[in-house]
This record gives structure tokens, C-alpha cells and sequence, in this order.
């Protein structure tokens, strides 16, 4: 979806002349759900900076690429890949790759390694994972409410914590903050919660706690590793993205592959706690069913995908044959 994005971007340019945030209409990029401008990426919604300049130009320059590599696989985005197509774009989609839970992930400490002794302890599809990913943050009255909102759904949790921050993307750009994370947690909670949930500080093997057969949901700041990672192991959604592409991703998962339930937002942008414990359980619940046969299916054919004659495994033959034609031309 984002590479149709910024494909279409300068035709979509000169279509809409206001900031893409004051449209009013839903944005149709071709082969992909429908967006709203105010979900398209934060350096896109203003014309007048250096960055949406940039943004354009390099768009511009799309068409002459030979061709696009991408970490997605067709039954992901199969209305998207015919689409480009029919632009004559060659696009190889070669996914899902995600990294093996079994090699560096395992290199965690003790503490860090705590959250799968006790995943070891809960029940079947019992528990509901929360993680922004290695870069996201949140505010410090919105960690108040995501925690109380854990509280009230009265689920298992297992949430991986970062101190908060008032940038949604400051541990992704390198700021460092030696503060105890679980010290920015409203007072008793930890004591309140102890027999239903665990929350981890700063980091945590997410694809072993993905594959855990105790896991039934993830909260997720919908980066795409952490996308594909829920999707190959089979795991429902809730989406809350934070900046970047993500709210794409967010749509693509929701209104698109509808594998994923989307949280809303206050008037402050805030998500309160009511609607985080609403959400959360519906997924958990029976009203997660259909949202769980979807992902299964979507799991399959994951993993159909990358099989000797799956359609990424094609892709990979096809770019590789396009590599050395083209080598061989030079």
C-alpha cells in the first residue's frame, strides 16, 4: 500500500489541492482500500515544507526504477500488486520474512526472558500482548489510561512498557531515557494487577511471545515487521498506530484484510480507558471470532507463499532472473 502511495503520489498531487489533513473525501489510491488524508503519513501534510518537497520529487523518480522488492505476499495485497501491474510497475513481492525468534531474541537476559516463564503458566489463547514496538511511545496520561484500561477488561496482559514520552517516536529516533519505565505507572497498579498481568521494561523477544500458544492478541503500533510477524503466527490485532506509514498499515489490516479492530479517539487524541477495555475484549471474546478464522486463513497462506511453488518463492525466481538479464545487458 505504501509503495502504490507514493507511486500515485505526484498524480495525486495535482488532484487535491488543499493539505491532504482538510479533505474531506476518502483518498482512492488504485488497487488499495480507501484512506483518509489524515491518515497518510505525517511529512505529507504539509505542502509548504522541505520534507513533502522531497517527499514529491523522490516520487517522481519512482517510475524509473526497474522494478520494487517488497516484504509482502499476494493474498496481503494481491488487488495492489495487480494494480502496479497494470502500471507496468514489476513488483516482486518475496514475504512475509521475519526474523527467527530462535536466534538473537533468544540472547536475552534473565529479566528480559521472565515474560516466557510466565506466559509458560497461563492458559490457552488466554493472554492479550501489548508492544509499540522497539521506538514507540506514549504520553504519560495515556500510558494512565492504556493501564487502567488493561485493568477494567479484566484480561491476562503482558505488556512490554517504554517511559512514556510526549513524541510518539522518540525511542525510534534515539533518545535515551534511563528511567524506570514501571515507575510511570498510575499508584498500585503493578500491586492491583499482579495475578492478572506482567509488564515488562523496554524490551521483550516479541516473535517467541507471538508463537506462544498462551498469547490470543496483540495491541500493535502496526510497524510492518510487527504486522507480518501477528500475521505468520496467526495472531488477531488491535491496531494503534503512532506515526510513520502506520496508519496505513492500520487500514490495510482493518479495512482490508479485516484482521485487525481499530481503537478510536477522543477529541484530545486521547484513547480512554473505557474504550481500551471495550476493544480488548471484543477481541478476546466471541466477537473476535471472525477476526481469528480471518488471520488463520491469512496464516496459511503465509505460509503457502514461501512453499517451493508458493507465489513469493516465484517472485524471488522471477527477480533473480530479471537481475541477471539485466546484468547481462550491461
Amino acid at each position: 500500500m505504501t509503495l502504490s502511495l507514493f507511486i500515485h503520489f505526484p498524480s495525486i498531487h495535482e488532484e487535491i489541492s488543499c493539505e491532504f489533513r482538510d479533505h474531506n473525501e476518502a483518498i482512492q489510491i488504485p488497487g488499495c482500500v480507501p484512506i483518509h488524508g489524515i491518515d497518510l503519513p505525517e511529512h505529507f501534510q504539509d505542502r509548504t515544507s522541505l520534507a513533502y518537497d522531497l517527499i514529491l520529487q523522490r516520487c517522481k523518480r519512482f517510475n524509473l526504477a526497474d522494478g520494487f522488492l517488497v516484504n509482502s505476499f499476494m493474498k496481503m495485497e494481491e488487488n495492489t500488486l495487480k494494480s502496479l501491474e497494470e502500471h507496468k510497475c514489476s513488483v516482486f513481492l518475496v514475504g512475509p520474512i521475519i526474523q527467527n525468534g530462535s536466534n538473537n531474541e533468544s540472547k536475552g537476559s534473565d529479566s528480559d526472558l521472565e515474560c516466557l516463564r510466565w506466559l509458560e503458566k497461563q492458559p490457552q489463547k488466554s493472554v492479550f500482548y501489548v508492544s509499540f514496538g522497539s521506538g514507540g511511545t506514549l504520553s504519560q496520561e495515556q500510558v494512565n489510561e492504556l493501564a487502567f484500561g488493561l485493568e477494567l477488561s479484566g484480561l491476562r496482559f503482558l505488556w512490554i512498557l517504554r517511559a512514556p514520552s510526549d513524541s510518539s517516536n522518540e525511542a525510534y529516533l534515539g533518545a535515551k531515557n534511563d528511567d524506570d519505565p514501571l515507575s510511570f505507572l498510575p499508584k498500585g497498579f503493578i500491586e492491583r494487577t499482579r495475578k492478572q498481568g506482567l509488564v515488562v521494561p523496554n524490551w521483550a523477544p516479541q516473535t517467541q511471545i507471538l508463537s506462544h500458544g498462551s498469547v490470543g492478541g496483540f495491541l500493535t503500533h502496526c510497524g510492518w515487521n510487527s504486522v507480518l510477524e501477528s500475521i505468520v503466527l496467526g495472531v488477531p490485532m488491535i491496531a494503534w498506530p503512532l506515526f510513520a506509514e502506520q496508519k496505513m498499515n492500520a487500514i490495510l489490516l482493518c479495512d482490508g484484510v479485516k484482521v485487525a479492530m481499530r481503537l478510536k479517539f477522543n477529541d484530545d487524541s486521547l484513547v480512554e480507558r473505557d474504550e481500551i477495555a471495550k476493544v480488548v475484549k471484543g477481541l478476546m471474546d466471541d466477537d473476535g471470532n471472525g477476526i481469528r478464522g480471518r488471520i488463520e486463513e491469512l496464516r496459511h497462506d503465509a505460509v503457502d507463499a514461501l512453499k517451493e511453488d508458493g507465489s513469493s518463492t516465484r517472485a524471488i525466481c522471477q527477480f533473480g532472473n530479471a537481475l541477471e538479464s539485466s546484468v547481462n545487458k550491461m
